[in-house]
C-alpha cells in the first residue's frame, strides 16, 4: 500500500539488495559477498583460523607448564615464563588493531596482518617443544639458555595468537551484514571449541605407542606438529574465504560501506522525513594519537566491560595455564621433576593426559553451549546469561578445590566451558551493539550518540589487551602463591574468587537492551 510505513527490517533488506546489486555491477564480483547473507558452510570457512588459534591455545596450556618444569624450573621462575607473551600483548596488539584499522592496502585492512600472525604462530609453534634439541644443537645446554628458547617460541606464539584472536573476530563482522554477525560469533564460538578440544587430544594420546610416534623424538613434539598443521589449513582457509573491501574504495563509494545499524537508523529517519546526519568518514579510520586518546578517555560502559572481561579472564586463566600440571600433582599425586618412569613420573604423566581428556570436555561444552547461547540472550536478556556464566566458573572451581577427585574434575571442566563461551562472545556482542548505535551511554532510556570516533577494531583488540593484562597478573602472582602455599590447589581458590568479582562486575555492565 502506498505510503506504508517500512520496518527497519524492510529497510535493511533494500539497503542491502542496493548495495548487492551495485557492487555486482560496478565493481569486481569479489565485493558483493558483503551485501548478502551467508550459508552456514561460509561461515565454518570463515572461522576456521579460530579452529587452529584455539587449537594452539589448548596445546600450549597444557603443554608448556610441564615442559617449563621438565626444564628443571621451580614453579615461580615457570610461571614468570607466562608473563612474557601479556607484556608484549599489553604493548603491542593495541597497537597491531590501530595499524589495521587504517591499512588502505587492494587486499583489505585485516587479511594482511592475518597473515603476518599466521606466519609468526607457525614459527612459534616450531620452537615450543623443541627448546632443549635447538639449544644442544648450538652449544648452549645450561638450563637459562633452553628455558629462553622455549620462551620464545611461548612469547611469539602466544603474542600472535591474541591478536589474531580480535582480528579474525573484527574481520568476520566486517564481511558480514548486521544480521549475520550474531552468527558468525556462534559459529566461531562453536568450532573454536571444537579446535580446543582437537588440540587438547592430540595432548591425551600417547603417540610413543603409535607407530608415527617414532618419527618424534617426544610426545609433546608428535603434539605440537599436529596442532601445526591444523593451524596451517585453518589459516589459509578464513584468508581465502571472503575478500575485503579495501578502506580507499569505501572512502571513495558510499556505495560500498557495509551498512551498519548506525547507516539503518539514518535511512530509516530520511525514509520517515526526520532529520538525519551523512557520514563523511569512516569512524574506523582514526589516528593513532585519537587511538591512544580512545585508550585513555574510555566512555563508563567500555571501562565497566574492560574491568568485567579482565576480572573474567583473571578466573579463566589459572585453570587455563596450570590445571594440568594441577591434575598431575594433586589428583594423580605425581612428580613431573621425578626421575623418568619412576612411578612418580608415570602418574604425573597419567595425571597429565587424564587432564587433557577434562580440557576436551571443557571444549566440547563450550562448543555446545555457543548453540544456545543467542537463544538464550534472545529468551532472557544478556545480563542473566553473562552473570550465571561467570558464576558457573565460579561454583567449579570451588568445588574442585575442595573436593580434588576425578569425577568432580570432569564435572567442574564442562561448567568452565559454559564459562569460556560466554567470555569469548558477549563481550564482543556488546562492543558490536555500541559501534552500530555509535552510542557507548543512556540518558533516560535513550541511547546518546557517540561525538568521539572510535576505531571497532581497536575497541574488540582491547579485549585481547585486557587478556594479556590479565596473563602478566596471573603468571607474576600465582607461582610465587604456589610455592608460598606448596600446592597447586590455590589456583581454584583463585580462578573461583575472581569468577565471582567478574560476576558482579557484570551486573553493571551496560547492555542497551540487548
Amino acid at each position: 500500500m502506498e505510503g506504508k510505513i517500512q520496518t527497519d527490517d524492510e529497510v535493511l533488506k533494500g539497503m542491502l539488495s542496493r548495495r548487492f546489486h551495485y557492487a555486482k555491477a560496478h565493481r569486481s564480483s569479489t565485493y558483493h559477498h558483503t551485501f548478502r547473507t551467508k550459508t552456514r558452510w561460509e561461515l565454518v570457512r570463515l572461522s576456521l583460523l579460530i579452529v587452529g588459534i584455539e587449537c594452539t591455545y589448548a596445546t600450549e596450556t597444557a603443554f608448556v607448564a610441564p615442559i617449563l618444569l621438565a626444564i628443571g624450573l621451580p614453579h615461580t621462575l615457570m610461571t614468570m615464563m607466562w608473563a612474557m607473551p601479556p607484556i608484549v600483548g599489553v604493548l603491542f596488539v593495541p597497537v597491531v588493531a590501530s595499524v589495521s584499522d587504517r591499512l588502505r592496502f587492494a587486499w583489505g585492512r585485516r587479511r594482511p596482518v592475518l597473515l603476518i600472525l599466521g606466519i609468526a604462530m607457525l614459527l612459534g609453534m616450531m620452537l615450543l617443544p623443541h627448546g632443549r634439541v635447538i639449544g644442544e644443537t648450538i652449544g648452549l645446554r645450561s638450563v637459562a639458555w633452553i628455558a629462553t628458547i622455549t620462551t620464545i617460541g611461548l612469547t611469539t606464539t602466544d603474542f600472535s595468537a591474541e591478536a589474531s584472536n580480535g582480528l579474525c573476530r573484527t574481520y568476520a563482522m566486517e564481511v558480514c551484514t548486521i544480521q549475520d554477525q550474531a552468527r558468525v560469533l556462534s559459529t566461531m564460538m562453536l568450532i573454536g571449541g571444537l579446535g580446543g578440544m582437537l588440540g587438547y587430544l592430540f595432548g591425551a594420546i600417547d603417540w610413543s605407542a603409535l607407530p608415527i610416534g617414532q618419527y618424534f623424538e617426544s610426545n609433546e613434539a608428535a603434539v605440537f606438529t599436529a596442532n601445526w598443521i591444523v593451524l596451517l589449513v585453518g589459516l589459509v582457509s578464513t584468508l581465502t574465504s571472503f575478500s575485503e573491501i579495501p578502506l580507499p574504495v569505501q572512502e571513495e563509494d558510499e556505495m560500498l560501506r557495509p551498512v551498519t545499524h548506525w547507516m539503518l537508523q539514518n535511512e530509516v529517519k530520511r525514509m520517515r522525513g526526520d532529520e538525519y546526519e551523512t557520514q563523511t568518514n569512516l569512524t574506523e579510520s582514526i589516528g593513532f594519537r585519537q587511538f591512544l586518546r580512545n585508550t585513555v578517555q574510555m566512555p563508563a560502559s567500555m571501562k565497566i566491560l574492560c574491568l568485567t572481561q579482565f576480572l573474567s579472564h583473571m578466573g579463566y586463566l589459572p585453570y587455563c595455564l596450570y590445571f594440568t600440571d594441577f591434575v598431575g600433582a594433586e589428583v594423580f599425586d605425581g612428580d613431573v621433576q621425578a626421575p623418568e618412569h619412576s612411578p612418580a613420573f608415570v602418574r604425573y604423566e597419567e595425571g597429565l593426559r587424564f587432564a587433557c581428556w577434562g580440557m576436551a570436555l571443557f571444549a566440547g561444552c563450550a562448543s555446545l553451549y555457543s548453540l544456545v547461547i543467542e537463544k538464550l540472550i534472545d529468551r532472557v536478556g544478556a545480563r542473566p546469561v553473562y552473570v550465571c556464566g561467570l558464576m558457573a566458573h565460579c561454583v567449579g572451581m570451588l568445588a574442585m578445590g575442595f573436593l580434588r577427585n576425578r569425577p568432580v574434575v570432569m564435572l567442574c571442566c564442562s561448567l568452565t566451558g559454559i564459562m569460556y563461551a560466554t567470555i569469548y562472545s558477549i563481550p564482543f556482542l556488546l562492543i558490536s551493539h555500541y559501534h552500530s548505535k555509535n552510542s557507548f551511554h543512556m540518558e533516560d532510556g535513550k541511547c546518546v550518540e557517540s561525538t568521539e570516533p572510535r576505531g571497532f577494531g581497536a575497541d574488540v583488540s582491547m579485549m585481547s589487551s585486557v587478556l594479556c593484562l590479565a596473563q602478566l597478573i596471573v603468571s607474576l602472582v600465582m607461582g610465587v602463591l604456589i610455592d608460598a602455599a606448596g600446592t597447586t590447589v590455590v589456583i581454584t581458590f583463585v580462578a573461583g574468587g575472581c569468577a565471582f568479582l567478574a560476576a558482579v562486575s557484570a551486573m553493571a555492565v551496560l547492555y542497551m537492551g540487548l
